[in-house]
């Protein structure tokens, strides 16, 4: 129970921050917020007893947006930047949100990021609830800046939902993006 209270009282602190609540004048020095467009293009599932030993994942037939926001608190601006934040998908209708913890570098004009994310979930819109559970959602990427500001890239999200420390099955996605970072 103290897993759950600690990562709420986390988001919490970070929506309340991302938001422009009164934080500390430091917060927004090393905060960066990423919005970004999606485009999903590659989706699959990694089964250990798969017997038929094939693929399965597919090419998706259709192309759909998905819009995000990332927002990640760093402690160092130099080098390999490690930091905290939170991330928020949204389908219109249904969003949610999920607290990070990102790796970033720049090498030249390609940025490369990795976070992980999960654990507590808020979900708002048609339907709100805050969900903790054992789902966690790695992220890495590599993208290319056009403008100081505004980059495209292209990523791979997984989906593992570990039940007993068992990390052999997993969903994962590819994906195109146009991202904004202030």
């Amino acid at each position: 129970m103290r897993k759950k209270s600690a990562f709420i009282l986390i988001a919490v602190v970070l929506f309340a921050a991302a938001a422009g609540f009164p934080a500390p004048p430091t917060l927004a020095a090393d905060s960066q917020v990423d919005i970004g467009l999606h485009i999903p293009y590659y989706a699959g599932i990694e089964v250990e007893d798969n017997k038929d030993d094939e693929d399965a994942g597919q090419a998706l037939d259709y192309l759909f947006l998905l819009p995000d926001l990332k927002y990640n608190y760093f402690f160092n601006e130099q080098g390999l930047k490690a930091g905290i934040g939170f991330r928020m998908f949204t389908l219109i209708l249904e969003s949610i949100a999920y607290p990070i913890i990102t790796l970033e570098t720049d090498l030249g004009p390609f940025t490369l990021s990795s976070h992980i994310g999960g654990g507590t979930f808020l979900l708002f819109g048609l339907f709100n609830s805050l969900e903790a559970g054992h789902i966690y959602i790695p992220e890495l990427t590599a993208a290319y800046h056009l403008t100081e500001t505004f980059s495209l890239g292209t990523g791979a999200m997984f989906l593992f939902a570990p039940q007993e420390a068992d990390l052999s099955n997993f969903a994962y996605i590819g994906h195109v993006f146009a991202r904004f970072t202030f």
